[in-house]
């Protein structure tokens, strides 16, 4: 083989691998858009906030991204548009203790403890999703979290058994590394629709340990 087949070679294959994995990205982000609202007033009542968890910092208390993904769920709670809030999340036992930090607040601000459900398993979109299915029988859930996250949370809550779902902006602030998280997000879509189609991932932490 010639250097020039080589190059021709090695080049049709990089164009190949962006192109499939746009079309994945697209897929991911593109699906769920129309069931993806910004404002609480345009959410249908529904069984269930999912609440997905973010970073807490060293001191135990949430990040900004994670303390709004908690008020927009006790916002929707107080406003009689879901009856349970589920927090999804990090138990403490693959990085830091998010479900700690968002029922404290939850508790805070006056939603009674036996609407707060928790899941500290959740230590991805991916568990969070599936062990809402499985493990609490939720098909009828409002998906909270950032704009950048949502597209993705939403694919996965769908592909894995959510039958009646909106997803809710939890964006209150401009969020300092955003551009990061945005494109980490790309990277995770892509990661997404081969978890569900391909392989699906094991937790990273397993029960009982």
């Amino acid at each position: 083989m010639t250097i020039k087949t080589l190059i021709r070679v090695i080049s049709v294959a990089i164009i190949s691998l962006v192109a499939t994995a746009v079309a994945l990205f697209t897929t991911v982000q593109r699906d769920p858009r129309h069931r993806i609202v910004q404002e609480p007033a345009a959410i249908a009542s529904h069984e269930v906030a999912l609440i997905l968890g973010a970073s807490v910092k060293r001191d135990g208390t949430p990040s900004d991204a994670l303390f709004d993904r908690v008020m927009t769920g006790i916002d929707l709670y107080k406003e009689g548009k879901v009856s349970k809030l589920l927090m999804t999340g990090d138990d403490g036992k693959f990085h830091t203790n998010e479900i700690q930090a968002m029922k404290k607040i939850a508790l805070e601000h006056g939603v009674p403890e036996e609407d707060i459900l928790t899941d500290g398993h959740g230590y991805r979109t991916y568990e969070s999703c599936k062990r809402a299915v499985a493990v609490f029988h939720i098909t009828d859930a409002v998906i909270i979290t950032q704009n950048f996250h949502l597209p993705r949370a939403m694919y996965l809550c769908t592909q894995l058994g959510m039958q009646n779902i909106q997803g809710l902006s939890a964006d209150r602030r401009h969020y300092r590394q955003i551009v990061f998280f945005s494109f980490r997000d790309a990277f995770a879509s892509i990661k997404a629709w081969i978890d569900i189609n391909v392989f699906p991932p094991d937790p990273p932490v397993k029960e009982g340990k």
